[in-house]
């Protein structure tokens, strides 16, 4: 998945949510500059590539996280490691 790739979809989830704050859009871009970094970095160390389900998927469990104030049970390696990293940098939260 290319950069531009993951930013398309995360413009696109902002496009379905309507209008959104100023603070809203410093956390996509935050959430957009993270997920790049993971994604490089698993390939480095893994071999292995983020895929856009994954991608919307982690997006899912980390908004799930947030709901019910801990990780979801059963979330794969990778899942887990990027929902984790969102919520540390962005939420200030460790689960």
């Amino acid at each position: 998945m290319k950069s531009e790739d993951l930013k398309k979809i995360i413009d696109e989830i902002i496009k379905e949510q309507g209008q959104v704050s100023p603070e809203l859009l410093r956390v996509f871009e935050k959430l957009t500059d993270l997920t790049i970094s993971f994604r490089d970095r698993w390939k480095a160390e893994h071999c292995e590539i983020l895929t856009v389900e994954e991608t919307r998927n982690a997006l899912t469990v980390y908004m799930t996280a947030l709901r019910i104030e801990r990780m979801p049970d059963n979330l794969s390696e990778k899942t887990a490691g990027l929902v984790k990293l969102w919520l540390k940098e962005i939420n200030g939260i460790t689960y």
